[in-house]
């Protein structure tokens, strides 16, 4: 299938600063992307959340997530808040970074915001995060498995699967599918010179993860949601690096509907 696309406003982040979300949007728009997810990070938001709801109709744009990072025991009162007001989007990715009080903590953290999620008609994507308390796919599933809420899901991020070593990817997708509603993509190299001294954010036809093996295997999985790309500290011309994202991820997605035996890859020996 042709899966839309959409770009994590991490893209813009750089060692000179933000650009500003009207910016994001035009440039977005321009190149012909599907949406944005915007993050607010530690719940405090850069972007003005109130003007999520006018992205659609001033861009052409979905909000496709808000972004939000728990710190159990300090920032609890602030997502909960964000989760209740937010207008214009429908699905929260939420990273669970850093806790207080440990795992129970975390779950009644959790809990707390499903009956929100159930009144306002939200989704809420638990989001693994290397380095983070829910780093993996699988404490991810467990997560969701714990609580078996419809509202409450997991998203796949292809650079976070592969920096934590998790492997086994089809399993780790099987296992997932029924939770899953959301997926990023970025491409990426382990070395000490990348984010966390771990591994590389790059475009989505650089490094070692191959981005078409990964499409394929959701293509088989059956996932027709948006495929998400995860940018950060690029540099240089943000816009080109977006482009160039954008046609690579197409490409490979045109490639596996002419050729989708290409990507039934053997174990190496």
């Amino acid at each position: 299938m042709t899966y839309p696309v959409h770009a994590l406003d991490s893209f813009f982040y750089n060692s000179m600063g933000v650009y500003g979300f009207q910016s994001q949007c035009e440039m977005l728009a321009e190149l012909g992307y599907n949406g944005i997810t915007v993050s607010a990070w530690g719940g405090t938001p850069l972007t003005d959340l109130s003007l999520l709801p006018k992205v659609k109709a001033r861009h052409g744009l979905d909000v496709t997530a808000l972004y939000l990072v728990l710190h159990e025991g300090r920032n609890d009162s602030r997502l909960r808040h964000l989760v209740e007001s937010v207008e214009g989007v429908e699905l929260i990715e939420l990273a669970v970074q850093t806790t207080l009080n440990g795992t129970g903590a975390i779950l009644r953290t959790i809990e707390s915001l499903l009956p929100i999620a159930e009144r306002r008609g939200l989704r809420i994507a638990l989001y693994p995060h290397l380095r983070h308390v829910t780093q993996t796919t699988s404490q991810v599933v467990r997560l969701c498995e714990h609580f078996s809420h419809p509202r409450l899901g997991a998203s796949f991020n292809g650079y976070h699967w592969f920096a934590s070593e998790e492997g086994h990817l089809a399993e780790r997708l099987t296992a997932i599918k029924p939770w899953l509603m959301q997926v990023v993509l970025s491409g990426s190299a382990m070395s000490p010179l990348g984010w966390g001294g771990v591994a590389t954010m790059e475009p989505p036809d650089r490094g070692e993860l191959d981005n078409f093996a990964i499409m394929a295997a959701l293509q088989r999985l059956g996932y027709t949601g948006s495929i998400g790309l995860l940018g950060w500290d690029y540099g240089g011309d943000i816009y080109l690096k977006l482009q160039r994202s954008l046609n690579t991820i197409r490409a490979m997605d045109q490639r596996l509907q002419r050729h989708p035996s290409w990507a039934e890859m053997l174990p190496r020996q």
